[in-house]
């Protein structure tokens, strides 16, 4: 069984006071990372200059990482294993869970912009971990496994 401590979890926050209001936040927060407007966001930071060469290739390819990793663990998403917990989310997505390409994509975009612009989204990162968790279409080690790839990938691109 999936860490019935994550199902849990997940249980929790979707079952917190003002759900509603709640629901629509998290849904805002998750969109922005979207891969039609990440794709976007990502294009307009290049052309402006605001990304370098190195770092357009490295936002590209990790998309291939993520979802490589993902078709190797193809770990279903917790709406799928559990019915107790809610598909909050309705866009699109692959049917698996691990690691969560929002969370990476949030914190690789959060690191290039302090890098580049000294502005601090690291907040907003954490954020939309949380929301894909809350929104039931992933579990908090999904999001762990976005920031640690997220680790990864910085590494080994600036040695």
């Amino acid at each position: 069984m999936h860490g019935d401590i994550e199902i849990n979890l997940i249980k929790c926050f979707q079952h917190i006071p003002c759900s509603t209001y709640i629901t629509k936040i998290m849904k805002s927060i998750s969109a922005i990372f979207n891969y039609k407007i990440y794709i976007f966001i990502i294009l307009i930071l290049y052309f402006c200059n605001k990304l370098t060469n190195l770092q357009l290739i490295i936002l590209s390819s990790s998309q291939f990482i993520i979802f490589a990793i993902k078709y190797i663990f193809k770990r279903k998403r917790p709406y799928m294993v559990s019915k107790d917990i809610k598909l909050l989310e309705s866009d699109y997505f692959d049917e698996y869970s691990f690691p969560s390409g929002h969370t990476l994509n949030a914190c690789l975009l959060s690191y290039f912009l302090k890098k580049n612009l000294n502005i601090n989204l690291n907040v907003l990162a954490y954020l939309v971990g949380l929301s894909r968790v809350y929104l039931g279409v992933h579990y908090p080690s999904d999001i762990i496994g976005g920031i640690l790839l997220t680790k990864i990938i910085l590494h080994f691109n600036y040695l």
